[in-house]
């Protein structure tokens, strides 16, 4: 039924340093560009506006070289944020976490089965070709019908994909679906030419092909191991987010310390997610800027085994009480996070806000490092429960090592059986999606983020049966997340969906609340533009890209 949408951040942070510090005991309208630079928390949403027009950026994916880019197979950083800018979808999620009309002008849902879509009359393909309701209605119908797309298991609800009109596309569904909708601002609405598709159809996204859109910037070359270009679309129809950069260079280099030297002297103009081990260094230099910004993330762990020993829920309790994530935050994140109350980080509450914001409110703050109540908790164990060994998997990434071995550390110091296995990170994402693999493990790391900024697509991944992220089947709040997605109402839909919360929250099941991460963003003197806010997954971001003077 669903797709994951977790990746590990691969950054290189300094060895050791979380070890000490644990041992030591530390605690709409119109298509529309952000205008608002902060958010309600006072985060910084973009950065300082381009003033002119560049020849060329070289921009760093950080996790290295994709397989494609082939926007039905692309779920993680790399694929994403360089077919952000080249690809567009019906509805826009724009850096502020809102959901607005797109290549659809506007959208509506006449009855609680259909979904109208008016399409604008002015969005032309690459190749001059005009977009036709005929091209949005094959994309929307290949997500619904190829189970290989990562975006398949939304269309769960989905009967039928129809061209009802010259510029319109209507969506009929088996049952009522209120989370639909906004997924067509992730991928699960992305718009290709039909006839290039079809043409190319097992080829598309590959170096050799590429694939038509309509994006602000169109495919150029892929050049294997060493970058992926492409040059402004001089044609674009969204004159709010025409690009002044003429060419982007996206290379791959994913070791810290080379991307550090690499923004240093010049060779990389900018880059998200900036290693962790040189954050003070690129705070400090004069040749760049550093920025922070909103982002929907929680690095945590889950509970992977029904059978294990995490099945009892006064282990998930002790060992949640005995983590020290303020001082993962601190050490691991180089500070660009901090502890969280709920699963669900508050960057995604979106129509849930008011409900979500008092659950909040209402909890106490994160109990860590509480080892004496927590070893109390240990102690009245049954003999053949605390006997089980909680074996955890970690990517071998120096932040996942350094993560996995503060919850090792805090599982030691109140006297539960513990085993830390470190794999490949090459290997790691089949533990999260092979049961055979992971079997007789307890807890996975991960680093989630949603398709969108809604709470409902968060929970349908995470703690829904079949969704798969959810290792360890929980069907605890089936009933209720159905219930939601099925209520027109958003106050009751939200409400719903803090009950849903609530429930997590005090089950610890199968995701516990860990650190809420801000994105980063580095750039030389030379260039600025780029969102602070993580938006790039999705939103055309490097149209916002140029020179400063």
């Amino acid at each position: 039924m669903n797709q994951n949408r977790v990746r590990s951040r691969v950054a290189v942070a300094a060895a050791g340093l979380l070890v000490t510090a644990l041992v030591g005991g530390c605690s709409g309208g119109g298509p529309a560009k952000a205008k608002d630079n902060t958010s309600a928390s006072g985060s910084t949403i973009m950065t300082a506006s381009a003033k002119s027009e560049v020849e060329k950026i070289t921009w760093n994916v950080f996790e290295g070289e994709p397989q494609t880019i082939d926007p039905y197979k692309s779920a993680d950083y790399t694929p994403n944020m360089i077919n952000s800018n080249m690809c567009e979808n019906l509805l826009l999620q724009t850096p502020d976490s809102q959901i607005k009309p797109n290549l659809a002008s506007k959208f509506s849902n006449p009855d609680p089965l259909h979904w109208v879509y008016d399409l604008r009359s002015d969005v032309k393909f690459w190749d001059g070709t005009p977009m036709t309701a005929d091209d949005v209605a094959f994309s929307l119908q290949h997500n619904l019908t190829d189970k290989t797309s990562l975006y398949n298991y939304l269309f769960g609800n989905v009967d039928k994909i129809a061209v009802t009109g010259p510029n319109q596309v209507t969506v009929t569904l088996k049952s009522p679906d209120y989370l639909i909708n906004d997924e067509f601002a992730s991928y699960a609405g992305v718009v290709v030419e039909k006839k290039f598709f079809e043409a190319h159809s097992a080829d598309f996204g590959s170096p050799s092909t590429g694939l038509m859109c309509t994006g602000p910037f169109k495919f150029d070359k892929w050049t294997q191991g060493q970058s992926i270009s492409v040059s402004r679309n001089d044609s674009y129809w969204n004159a709010d987010l025409t690009p002044k950069a003429k060419k982007i260079d996206f290379t791959f280099v994913t070791d810290g310390a080379a991307i550090t030297s690499g923004l240093l002297a010049g060779q990389i103009d900018g880059t998200f997610n900036v290693p962790t081990a040189s954050i003070a260094q690129l705070k400090n230099t004069p040749v760049g800027t550093f920025t922070e910004g909103p982002a929907p993330f929680n690095t945590t762990m889950v509970w992977a085994n029904p059978q294990g020993a995490g099945s009892n829920a006064q282990v998930r309790k002790a060992l949640q009480e005995a983590i020290d994530w303020a001082g993962i935050a601190k050490q691991t994140f180089g500070g660009t996070g901090a502890p969280i109350k709920l699963q669900t980080p508050s960057t995604v509450f979106g129509f849930a806000k008011t409900p979500m914001d008092a659950l909040e409110k209402s909890l106490p703050d994160p109990a860590s490092v509480q080892y004496d109540d927590a070893k109390k908790i240990v102690d009245g164990l049954p003999a053949d429960v605390k006997a089980k060994k909680i074996v955890m998997v970690v990517p071998d990434a120096a932040e996942t090592q350094q993560l996995g071995i503060a919850i090792k550390d805090a599982a030691g110091r109140i006297g539960l059986n513990f085993e830390l296995k470190v794999v490949p990170q090459t290997g790691y994402t089949n533990y999260l999606y092979d049961p055979a693999t992971r079997a007789g493990v307890d807890i996975l790391y991960t680093q989630f983020w949603p398709n969108i900024p809604n709470p409902l697509d968060w929970l349908v991944t995470t703690a829904v049966s079949g969704g798969l992220f959810n290792q360890y089947n929980y069907d605890g709040v089936d009933k209720q997340y159905t219930e939601a997605v099925a209520t027109a109402d958003p106050d009751k839909r939200a409400q719903l969906v803090a009950d849903i919360e609530t429930k997590l929250h005090n089950e610890l099941l199968p995701m516990v609340p860990g650190v809420k991460l801000d994105n980063t963003v580095w750039m030389n003197k030379k260039i600025t533009g780029a969102p602070a806010a993580f938006s790039y997954v999705y939103y055309p971001w490097a149209a916002h890209l140029g020179g400063t003077q």
